[in-house]
């Protein structure tokens, strides 16, 4: 005849942790006063250093950034202070502004953001990216002169067709991309016999265009 052996519930660790805790006070008792001394100083010798070693040097820490990021904000309040409220309105309106770059790396953040919001949807454009374009000197010759050019701007011809939401969600994505500046020429031609939507527009990214040793751009 086989003999099953009853086994004993499984404890949850917060009563095993009780238990060890009690067979730790248990301990202690037992020991001599001298040695009950020697415990706590122990103890409190390392409590110490765990203080000293980790948690103050964390405190310390979190108190530099804290003061790093009030001074921040202190800075950017104090030069808030006195805007014009078109300055205030515009910057509420577009958000935070960069400072643009050169031509060519504007053109691959272009190409890729362009890629991206495609491929998200599964949409295969047609698409042509225009050589740079120079813009008027009158634009930001205070950034692109210390570069050693003149302002310019990278133009991508897209072309594609999708469902009403596909084509809604790549023009949102694209609209708040960082890469493109501009969404220009906007044509969108509804099919009722297909359900779709055939979309022609051309996207912009602006740049520094740098000056040839010619002294062309």
């Amino acid at each position: 005849m086989a003999i099953h052996r009853a086994h004993a519930p499984s404890r949850s660790p917060s009563a095993r942790f009780f238990d060890l805790l009690e067979q730790a006070l248990v301990r202690y008792h037992a020991l001599e006063r001298a040695s009950r001394w020697g415990v706590l100083a122990a103890l409190a010798l390392g409590g110490f250093y765990l203080l000293d070693g980790v948690l103050w040097k964390i405190a310390d820490d979190m108190n530099q950034r804290s003061d790093r990021l009030e001074a921040v904000l202190q800075r950017a309040a104090d030069r808030a202070e006195g805007l014009p409220d078109e300055v205030v309105q515009s910057a509420l309106a577009l958000g935070p502004v960069a400072v643009p770059k050169t031509e060519s790396a504007g053109k691959e953040k272009l190409a890729a953001a362009i890629a991206e919001a495609f491929k998200k949807r599964s949409i295969n454009p047609g698409q042509h990216v225009r050589s740079a374009q120079s813009l008027p000197p009158n634009i930001l010759p205070t950034i692109a002169g210390p570069l050693g050019g003149s302002m310019g701007k990278s133009v991508a011809e897209v072309r594609f067709e999708g469902s009403p939401d596909a084509v809604l969600g790549v023009l949102a994505e694209l609209d708040s991309s960082d890469s493109i500046d501009a969404i220009s020429d906007l044509k969108l031609n509804y099919s009722p016999l297909t359900k779709r939507v055939t979309v022609i527009m051309s996207l912009e990214k602006w740049g520094v265009t740098r000056k040839t040793s010619r002294g062309g751009a």
